[in-house]
């Protein structure tokens, strides 16, 4: 199921504000082969950027445990995708970044951008997700690649 949720976030480059589509995918599992499809069409070697909640005081994460649930997701969908890119010859790596929001904002690293500026972009997005429900999955269009947003 595909679901399409117009959303306003601002991006890297300080001034450029635009409006951003979110595509639901269902499930962790459902997103992978997707995800890793539009990763792969560059040809060229990945380095994916992972935010991982550490602490959240939102509705989403009730305790500790459903923290510890979403982590132990995000980890398994992560190792799963760096399986499903070097199994089409794309050569892959993550780099973990701790987050305090309740979200998970996986994307590719792209080479122009610091991680500071990545680190702050995705912080921002995730602020301004509104995302209030457990285990979806949103696929982003960023100027920069795509991404997905996992609660």
């Amino acid at each position: 199921m595909v679901s399409v949720v117009p959303r306003s976030f601002s991006m890297p480059s300080p001034s450029a504000k635009q409006e951003l589509q979110l595509n639901e995918l269902g499930s962790l599992t459902d997103a992978v082969e997707p995800f890793a499809r539009l990763l792969s069409q560059t040809g060229r070697s990945v380095r994916l950027h992972c935010s991982v909640p550490m602490w959240s005081s939102s509705d989403i994460c009730l305790d500790l445990h459903d923290l510890h649930d979403l982590r132990s997701r995000i980890l398994l969908f992560i190792h799963n995708l760096l399986e499903s890119l070097r199994s089409a010859g794309i050569p892959a790596s993550y780099r973990l970044a701790p987050s305090n929001s309740s979200l998970c904002f996986i994307c590719a690293l792209p080479t122009e951008l610091s991680v500071p500026k990545v680190r702050s972009a995705a912080v921002e997005i995730l602020q301004n997700a509104n995302i209030h429900a457990r285990e979806k999955v949103l696929l982003a269009d960023l100027e920069c690649g795509p991404a997905l947003i996992i609660s």
